[in-house]
């Protein structure tokens, strides 16, 4: 019995380390392209197992990324003991913009819960621009999509900004599952509206753009922090004392503002689950989309469910916008 199983040991030592296949799906109108994708995404994953078992290095990987999407890989791997999760993958090539940069979509690798109760799959997205550089990586958002979000759309500017928000929220649940506390600092507005409790009140000093709220007296449910609090209570107590968190987006609503075009409310269910605390509820975020390279979260809001009186949620009309170059 010893022996068999020093070798079931021995066999899974050897399998983290095999070197994955990547074949992806579509893309033939780029082959050349599709090739350097499958080609870097192979040795992404096998230099990720390498980590994985003590022997690899991230740095031999940091040509391949831009900054910021090294950044997100190397604090997703390094923090949660990333590792594949099959040996053949074949994974979707989604042009975007026009042959601007391509999506290859759900490649699962399995990650290190801790003490967090639920699946250790995790599906990634890794976005390349037209020269093979892997300029993103996010979370998977599950159960919805993508095309009929974009479908949904006014105009085609809306679509691309719909298409910019999903990579958005993508990036954003990625930021918990890394701890990414200067993606979160960069994210929220220094005078964000951030609502987490039972009492809603307008924070002093608040961004310009962001007037009185329309919120009645009866309708205030929710408590109210500042963005370092907010930050510094995540730093402080659940990115401390979790190993993993595992957050969760689904059943989106997109809602462009019919007089400030720029600003995006983004409407879905959230489902948290960590080692010490797990809720599930209905997140608001109002998202001010001028630069789309970097949007700026104005308001959070999370509920359990509808305020009681009018069976409603905080959304975008909730509050007075002033437009403002």
């Amino acid at each position: 019995m010893k022996k068999y199983f020093l070798l079931f040991l021995f066999t899974l030592n050897v399998f983290a380390q095999i070197k994955p296949t990547v074949s992806c799906i579509g893309g033939d109108n780029v082959p050349q392209l599709k090739q350097q994708f499958q080609a870097t995404l192979e040795t992404v994953l096998l230099e990720m197992n390498r980590i994985n078992k003590g022997v690899g290095s991230i740095e031999a990987l940091k040509a391949i990324f831009n900054e910021d999407a090294y950044q997100t890989f190397k604090q997703f791997v390094i923090n949660n003991g990333a590792y594949t999760a099959r040996k053949e993958y074949k994974p979707q090539i989604i042009e975007r913009q026009k042959g601007e940069f391509f999506d290859i979509r759900s490649i699962t690798v399995k990650v290190n819960l801790g003490e967090t109760e639920a699946s250790d799959n995790q599906n990634l997205i890794f976005t390349f621009d037209k020269k093979g550089k892997i300029i993103s990586v996010r979370s998977m958002l599950p159960n919805y999509d993508y095309q009929s979000v974009l479908s949904s759309a006014l105009t085609e500017r809306d679509s691309l900004i719909r298409g910019f928000i999903l990579d958005f929220m993508e990036r954003f649940r990625m930021a918990y599952n890394t701890k990414d506390e200067k993606f979160l600092e960069k994210v929220y507005s220094n005078d964000a509206l951030i609502f987490v409790g039972s009492v809603l009140e307008e924070k002093k000093g608040t961004d310009d753009m962001l007037k009185k709220s329309f919120l009645s007296g009866t309708k205030v449910r929710l408590i109210q922090q500042s963005k370092r609090e907010y930050i510094d209570g995540l730093k402080n107590k659940a990115f401390k004392k979790n190993s993993f968190i595992n957050v969760k987006f689904d059943e989106f609503t997109i809602l462009q503002h019919e007089k400030v075009p720029y600003m995006y409310g983004v409407s879905c269910i959230q489902e948290w689950r960590s080692s010490n605390y797990s809720d599930k509820g209905f997140l608001f975020l109002m998202v001010d989309f001028r630069n789309q390279k970097e949007p700026v979260i104005h308001v959070r809001a999370w509920q359990p469910g509808a305020f009681v009186e009018d069976n409603t949620y905080v959304s975008l009309y909730d509050f007075d916008i002033v437009d403002y170059k």
